[in-house]
């Protein structure tokens, strides 16, 4: 029953937002920019969201691998693409993550250590994100800097302090007796067991690097599909604002307060490029079409879903050989 109030609350939220932006806007004139979309370049948006699952796959796998979990890459790649499906097109947010985990489960028979991947991947695909707009901020000065300042600025400094405590031995061990004295005992076992596993990256410097370098892939991708839907419905507005801007929407549309984001991320896209001059028509016609064009390259998760194929390990002794190689990377 919660749940089910829970999503029609974010139906409403999102249905909404969408009829306020109509309002302020020309719905027949939404239509005409719909009517004359390039198709072949939204095909090209739906090409770079599938580029985007590849690397984002590729990056989850070096994750992965970082906690000795035997996966494969052909198996991160169908897990994770299954996991975009459930997040793009399924009613949630995070549902998807907890596909991956669950799938890594039934192959490895382990899940802190899926967590702890997850988790990270997560966690590092926001701050490329982050990163990238805040770079690209220093090329948009005719902007006005409230966005990136009251949104992605304390998002981007609020990740580097959480992986600073992540990765640091000392912070992560107050952290723990702190949670064990305030948090119940199960919530504050959950904890420490996932610190325990990020902590594994603390030695790894390099894959840190070089998943990054792949995130930052990952996140431009994702950007590229927002540029190509613009271009496909014509929007005259240069690739560097939607580096600055997509991230941005991408950030408050990430908040569960409505259904795949959408409403708010068109909002937020409309107050923004209407400050380049941008259309504010062409605007909503070009989120509504980045945001469908990945729900198009989405659909390849669901056939994945349906026709895969998951041979489970036995699982025996794994959580306990698990336990000590965390025991043995976290050791000072």
């Amino acid at each position: 029953m919660k749940s089910a109030l829970t999503v029609g609350v974010k139906i409403l939220v999102s249905a909404g937002l969408l009829y306020y932006l109509l309002l302020r806007s020309d719905l027949d004139a939404v239509t005409d920019v719909f009517a004359q979309t390039a198709f072949s370049l939204f095909g090209v948006a739906v090409l770079c969201f599938v580029a985007s699952n590849a690397l984002g796959a590729l990056q989850w796998f070096l994750l992965l691998g970082a906690q000795d979990l035997q996966v494969s890459f052909r198996q991160a790649m169908v897990f994770y693409w299954i996991g975009v499906f459930f997040n793009n097109v399924l009613l949630g947010n995070i549902g998807g993550d907890a596909i991956r985990i669950y799938e890594v489960r039934r192959v490895t028979g382990q899940i802190s250590t899926g967590v702890a991947a997850t988790v990270m991947d997560r966690f590092i695909g926001l701050f490329s994100t982050c990163t990238l707009a805040l770079l690209t901020f220093l090329f948009v000065a005719e902007v006005r800097p409230v966005g990136f300042v009251t949104v992605l600025l304390p998002v981007w400094g609020g990740l580097v302090v959480l992986l600073a405590m992540g990765l640091s031995q000392r912070a992560g061990s107050f952290l723990e007796r702190q949670s064990a004295h305030v948090l119940p005992a199960r919530l504050a076992d959950t904890i420490s067991s996932l610190r325990r596993n990020i902590v594994v990256y603390r030695h790894r410097p390099r894959l840190l690097l070089s998943v990054w370098a792949v995130s930052l892939s990952v996140q431009f991708c994702r950007i590229l599909v927002y540029w190509c839907a613009g271009l496909a419905v014509g929007l005259s507005a240069g690739l560097v604002y939607f580096v600055a801007f997509q991230p941005v929407a991408a950030v408050v549309a990430a908040l569960p307060i409505s259904i795949g984001g959408l409403g708010v991320r068109e909002n937020v896209l409309v107050g923004l490029f209407h400050q380049v001059g941008a259309s504010d028509n062409a605007t909503i016609a070009m989120s509504l079409l980045g945001y469908s064009a990945g729900i198009v390259a989405s659909l390849l998760g669901g056939i994945a879903f349906v026709v895969r194929k998951v041979e489970v390990r036995d699982s025996r002794n794994l959580d306990l050989a698990d336990d000590r190689r965390v025991d043995s990377a976290s050791e000072p």
